[in-house]
């Protein structure tokens, strides 16, 4: 534990040089962006009011969470005008170095518990989910992908508004950049409840924009995972999540109307690739509906390296399906 503790504090170290680099480099593409069309290189912005304490909070059938965002200076909230993904992402990276924002959040992920309750309270009906003589099971596929059932987390780091020129509404859209640190008791292995205090470092860019007619989420991360449970290997780890919904594009357009989500996991011993994860979606807009029909699939490949001891049950490597249907508000 001494090892992954003293690894950890060199990773936190590690975390606050990119931000400056990546910083400078976003800087650069900022004043090259003056010279494209106005409505995707306005600068950032500040917003009227000051700086105040504020209450988010999101609901979804995978990831629901409540959180404060606590301001460190009186400085108020920038606003990104800008459609441009590019220039939101070098305008929230500039300055992520120094925090200037807190937030505290609590998260729960509804189906992965539905998906381990199932499996212990209801044997008999969760094993009917199960694809003739495959190792394939629905429910496991509907539920897979997420290895901890909660976590609480405190993110350190600059958080901006986003708005679209001409548009009055400002909402929630927010976009996030700078640390991150989570933390939580259970670990999830094939829809099983494992005791596990672990604790979570990254650095991350993250943010929301949601138009009645466009939907647009992403976050990319990296950072490392180190567990408490000698049976679970401490990792490194990438993620690269996109989401995108617009109404104003046809029903088949599979770029505009699409997620993907990409997870890479190294062993932090080694650095062997013990866990990939690769996840396609398709959403079906329809002007004048609410709701958008979602489908997700994909598959996640394990390693034997990713246990030990008890709980590494196999010597050979592991397939998981992913399927989620669902419906996004």
């Amino acid at each position: 534990m001494r090892r992954s503790c003293l690894f950890a504090a060199l990773l936190i170290s590690s975390l606050l040089v990119v931000p400056s680099y990546a910083a400078d480099a976003g800087t650069s593409a900022s004043n090259l962006s003056e010279s494209t069309t106005p409505q995707h290189t306005a600068p950032v912005q500040t917003i009227e009011e000051g700086s105040k304490v504020e209450v988010m909070w999101e609901f979804d059938p995978y990831y629901s969470d409540v959180g404060v965002n606590i301001p460190l200076t009186e400085k108020p909230i920038p606003t990104i005008r800008s459609t441009s993904e590019p220039v939101i992402y070098s305008e929230l990276i500039q300055g992520s170095l120094i925090p200037r924002y807190m937030l505290v959040e609590a998260s729960v992920y509804p189906m992965p518990l539905l998906g381990t309750y199932l499996n212990a309270s209801q044997p008999e009906f969760y094993q009917k989910g199960r694809v003739g003589q495959s190792t394939i099971n629905i429910i496991e596929s509907a539920t897979a992908g997420f290895q901890e059932p909660w976590a609480v987390s405190a993110f350190f780091g600059n958080i901006a508004k986003i708005v679209r020129p001409g548009e009055k509404r400002v909402g929630s859209n927010v976009g996030y950049t700078g640390y991150l640190l989570s933390a939580g008791s259970k670990h999830i292995k094939s829809n099983e409840l494992i005791d596990d205090h672990w604790l979570e470092v990254e650095w991350k860019i993250k943010g929301k924009v949601d138009y009645p007619d466009e939907k647009l989420g992403w976050s990319f991360r990296f950072g490392g995972k180190f567990h408490d449970n000698k049976n679970i290997s401490d990792v490194l780890y990438v993620n690269l999540f996109r989401s995108n919904l617009n109404a104003r594009f046809p029903f088949l357009s599979w770029i505009s109307n699409s997620t993907l989500d990409v997870k890479l996991h190294f062993s932090e011993t080694n650095v062997h690739l013990v866990r990939q994860e690769y996840i396609v979606g398709k959403k079906y807009p329809k002007v004048g509906w609410s709701y958008t029909p979602t489908l997700d699939v994909g598959v996640i490949w394990s390693s034997p390296e990713e246990y030990l001891g008890i709980l590494r049950t196999t010597n050979a490597n592991t397939l998981t399906l992913v399927f989620r249907p669902s419906v996004e508000f």
